[in-house]
This record gives C-alpha cells, structure tokens and sequence, in this order.
C-alpha cells in the first residue's frame, strides 16, 4: 500500500519515473558538491560510444532508484521508517561511485575498496556526516543499513545484492529507454507486488513467476546488448587500462584524500589527462596516450572470443594478478608489449550487470494452501533461473591497432586449448 504522506519538500521530473519527491533530508545531500558532481560521471562510462543518446549522468540514477526503492519497499508493506532507511541507503550507495562510475567502482574495488566500504566513508567522513548528524537515525545505524542490509519486515536486505533489486530495475529501464532498445519494458510494480516477505524470506507468488522471467530475461538481453557489448567494453578496458597506468595522478585515492575524491568527476579525470606534460611520468604520458584515443574513437578491437567453462581459467582471469598472467602469456607469444593486449570476461566488477550477479539462492517461490506457506527453489521451476547458474563466460581478447591478426591467431590457439570438445 503506499504511503501517501511521505514528507516531500521537492518534486524533480525525471523523464522514467515522472515527478521525484524527495525529504528534507535528502534534499540537504542533494545540494552537497560532493552529490551535484553526479551531474558530470557517466553510467555506464562507455555507453554513449555506442549509444549516442545513452549519455546519461548518475544523477539521474540517483533519483531513480531513490524513486524505485520507494516502490520496492511500500509493496513490501514497509512502514515509513524502512522506506527512509531504503532510500538513504540507496542515496548513499550512490555516491559511493566515482568517475567514469562502473570503471572506478572495479579499480577501486580492486584496491580494496567496494562500493559499501566507499558509502560507509561517506557517511562518516565527509559532509553528509554533518546532514546525517542532524536527522533521526545515528552514524552506526547508517552503517549497518550499508553493510548488513536494510530492515524490512524483520528481515536485512542488500540493496547490492538482492535478486529482486531497485538498482537493476532503474537501469534497466532508463539504459533501455535512453539506448532506444526495447529489452526492458518491464511492469516493475507488478513484478514488486509478486514479492513478499514470507517466514522470513524473500520470496515470489510461484503464479506470477512470467513476471520474474521476464525481469530475468530482460536484464540478461541487457547484458547481451548493451552491458557486455564488445565495442562499449573496448572504451572502459581503455579507461581501466589509463586507471592502471596512473589512477592515483589522476583522481586521488580515497585513503589518501577523501574530500578531493569526492568532488572528482568525469571532467576532472579529462582536463588532467589533457594537461599531462613532457615532465610527466611515463605511466602519465601512456596514460594520455590512450584517454586521446579513447576521446577520438580509436579504440582497441576485438581479436578474439570464445566461451569458456573451465572452473581454473576462470578463476585465474578473475583476479587482477591472474589477468594479467593471461594477458602476458598472449603477448608474449605474439612477441608485443604486453600494454596492447586486452583480456574481458563478464562476470567483473566493471560490467554493470551480468546474469547471476545478483544471486537466486536469495530468492524462493511462494503459493499459500491450506496449510500455510510452501516454498520451491527458484531454479527449480525456471529454466530462465537454470540458465543464470551456467559456467559458460564469453571471455575476449582486444588489441590496438596493427597487431590483430598477430594476436588472433595467438589468442584463438590459447583459447581453444582451454576448452577443447568433450572437456566440458
């Protein structure tokens, strides 16, 4: 049921959503330095090279999933506390990116700070701290929402990683909608109102489970289209690559200095990178080097795929000293500089959804008989969920110009070896 007085002071139009109305608490954040440069960081940063209307900000994203979590929450029968808990949470979360937001969030996370270890430091270390003082809820009730997950009807929450989640609703259908594809038209409200709280879990009416497989198939064409399209992943391998070779010259560490990380944005990552000089690093001068091409449209190209199922490559690809083992072994034989080799798989930090990011083993499927609740697990009646378990990944190899041909025969034989007919 909704709540129909939540304490708006401001109504913003947002062209998914229509009008936003936010608290006097939220506005407050909202007016901060540190949350008007969302204005400046695309989502997902590469987006707009493929889709030229996609060139949408976080702020917009903001306000949609503070707008969806609402949603996500009153179907849930929530009372006004756990919307406002949701929503900050989301708000918080949020502003844990940084420029170029999906490629930040993975070289960040790769350092060892994901995006709750980013909305904690917001919440105690910069300006919001000072807004949140004032309001109702105290600096470690804020960070548990972060971590442990929001309470609603007696159960904690992540907003990251619930299967039923407003983040993921929100971009779907604003990517869908400024990209000019039509794989998520999604019926949000109707996949939330299948959605209950039920002995403690988070469980979906089995009647309306085609509602959930089309929310299942819409995020995976997605994915397909637009998240893990080979030419937008060639533009954020490039922005990580520039990130490698002299991210802390660049946007500051939040470790090392907070307040300037927080008012960074996408423009201040360009105007750095185009002031480099010949006193500069070498990690500097390549670092412009390919921000240049990447401004220009020159990116790397795709020299090779394949999709792997083998557990121990997969594995090995997934950590950052493993990739770069991959990507050292290619160029070698190739007899390049490893700086031109690329290696991509799905399921990382900088893909912004993937199937089975978010988890189904959260989730079960719910009918009410006579003798109360009976649950099923999602998987068991949905092939769709089957699919999302699969261990098949679509792994690529880019380079830059001049060496494709080298690098695909390479990268085909190292490929091919790893999963050769009846190994799988």
């Amino acid at each position: 049921m909704p709540i129909t007085d939540f304490p708006s002071v401001l109504q913003i139009k947002d062209p998914i959503h229509g009008y936003v109305g936010l608290s006097e608490l939220e506005k407050k954040i909202l007016d901060l330095r540190l949350t008007q440069r969302l204005r400046n960081i695309r989502s997902p940063a590469g987006i707009h090279l493929v889709f030229p209307g996609a060139d949408s900000s976080l702020m917009g994203r903001l306000l949609g999933v503070v707008h969806v979590s609402r949603v996500f929450v009153e179907s849930l029968d929530g009372e006004m506390e756990e919307v406002e808990k949701t929503r900050l949470a989301s708000i918080l979360l949020t502003l844990s990116f940084g420029p170029w937001a999906n490629v930040m969030d993975e070289y960040l996370t790769a350092r060892g700070y994901n995006r709750k270890k980013m909305a904690t430091l917001i919440a105690e270390d910069t300006p919001v701290a000072d807004i949140l003082k004032n309001g109702s809820y105290s600096i470690s009730e804020i960070k548990d929402l972060i971590t442990k997950g929001v309470p609603i009807k007696g159960i904690r929450t992540d907003l990251l990683t619930t299967p039923i989640n407003p983040e993921l609703v929100d971009n779907l259908e604003r990517d869908a909608y400024f990209a000019g594809v039509e794989y998520a038209q999604l019926e949000f409200r109707r996949l939330f109102g299948a959605t209950r709280i039920a002995k403690n879990k988070m469980a979906f009416e089995r009647g309306a489970l085609y509602t959930l497989e089309s929310y299942l198939s819409a995020a995976a064409n997605m994915f397909d289209a637009v998240y893990y399209h080979k030419t937008i992943r060639a533009a954020e391998l490039m922005l990580l690559r520039v990130m490698d070779e002299a991210g802390s010259r660049i946007i500051p560490f939040p470790s090392e200095n907070l307040d300037d990380f927080m008012v960074s944005d996408d423009l201040t990552a360009h105007d750095i990178l185009l002031s480099v000089s010949t006193d500069d690093s070498e990690g500097m001068k390549t670092a412009q080097r390919i921000f240049n091409d990447y401004r220009k449209r020159i990116l790397i190209k795709q020299a090779s795929a394949r999709s792997v199922a083998d557990d121990a490559f997969l594995k090995k690809i997934s950590t950052p000293d493993g990739l770069f083992s991959v990507e050292q072994e290619i160029a070698d034989d190739a007899a390049i500089d490893v700086k031109n080799i690329y290696v991509d798989y799905p399921d990382r930090p900088s893909v912004s959804y993937y199937p089975g990011k978010h988890s189904l083993d959260n989730l079960v499927l719910y009918e009410r008989g006579s003798k109360g609740y009976e649950f099923w697990p999602v998987e068991e009646l949905s092939g769709v969920a089957r699919s999302f378990g699969r261990k098949l990944k679509t792994v690529r190899v880019y380079t830059t110009r001049g060496y494709r041909s080298k690098v695909k025969k390479v990268a085909d034989t190292l490929l091919e070896s790893i999963d050769t007919p009846g190994t799988s």
